[in-house]
């Protein structure tokens, strides 16, 4: 079954290739004596006398030179018929799509056009309406980018508000301190005129002190140095001042006050409060960081109060 099918399924092939086909449609009409030969079933012609005619044809018409020409006779119809099938499908389309449309045209309406303008029409206006879609997508898209970046613009006012306003603390803060800078240099600079003549006067104290010094040395070596002490044996031999004193003591009835605030001086013990400070006031003693002794004049006249102990004028 399966050859059967494939013999019918060549023949179809062969039948309906061009070439071939056309051929056998050739060989056919040239040939049609020996094709009628063989379907010929006639009372009055034998087998044999069919088979001596089939032979006899074949030898006399059937050759290379006349299989030949119907190729070519089958070639040039082939070419012919396709030569027509192009002129008429041609005439078609040239009738269809040229003279109809501009028929149509001058008779019917101006408004129509041909079909593959309104294609074309159709297809740009398809193809603008899918470009517009895309532009409305990008402006969307867009739109949201602008938004966003709005929304951070006011952001970024918000920040830079807050910094300047930052800005503008640190610039008063700035001028604060530029202002307490200056007016600290300028009490620098008074501390420093105040530091110089404290300095100075430090220096003039210590020379005076250095002068003192001097002094309260040749004082100490005056009235008390053992070599000294044999040349003062009467009142008289102190100065003013030291008798003017003891004249002062005595008068105001302070002499024995003077003479308890030395034994303190010598032995410690107790004392009014008031004695010393009578004792500070008149220049005969001194209380300083809580070291409590004798002036120079208190102490000449403590060092010679047996001599001044026979004082007993008041005026």
């Amino acid at each position: 079954m399966e050859v059967i099918n494939s013999f019918f399924s060549n023949i179809k092939d062969k039948l309906t290739n061009p070439f071939f086909g056309t051929l056998i449609l050739v060989l056919l009409i040239q040939h049609w004596e020996f094709v009628y030969a063989i379907f010929n079933f006639d009372s009055d012609c034998t087998l044999d006398e069919k088979l001596v005619f089939l032979q006899n044809y074949i030898s006399e018409n059937i050759t290379f030179e006349t299989l030949f020409r119907d190729c070519a006779y089958a070639l040039g119809y082939m070419t012919l018929g396709y030569l027509i099938i192009v002129g008429t499908r041609s005439l078609v389309l040239a009738i269809e799509f040229r003279l109809m449309p501009f028929l149509t045209g001058k008779i019917v309406s101006k408004k129509v056009v041909e079909k593959s303008l309104y294609d074309e029409v159709v297809k740009e206006r398809e193809d603008y309406f899918d470009q517009y879609e895309e532009q409305r997508k990008n402006v969307r898209s867009f739109s949201k980018t602008i938004d966003a970046q709005n929304e951070q613009i006011k952001e970024k006012d918000k920040d830079l508000v807050k910094q300047s306003q930052n800005l503008s603390s640190i610039i008063k803060e700035k001028d604060n301190v530029t202002s307490k800078l200056s007016s600290s240099e300028k009490e620098k600079e008074n501390l420093t005129s105040e530091l110089k003549s404290s300095k100075n006067a430090l220096d003039n104290l210590t020379k005076q002190h250095k002068i003192l010094g001097l002094k309260l040395k040749m004082f100490e070596s005056l009235y008390f140095a053992s070599e000294n002490e044999v040349y003062y044996t009467s009142k008289e031999d102190f100065p003013p001042e030291i008798r003017n004193k003891v004249r002062e003591l005595k008068r105001d009835g302070m002499w024995e006050q003077f003479i308890s605030v030395g034994l303190f001086f010598k032995k410690g013990g107790s004392l009014g409060g008031e004695v010393l400070s009578e004792m500070i006031k008149r220049n005969l003693a001194f209380d300083r960081d809580k070291q409590e002794d004798w002036t120079p004049y208190g102490r000449i006249i403590w060092k010679y109060k047996n001599l001044f102990d026979d004082e007993n004028e008041i005026s």
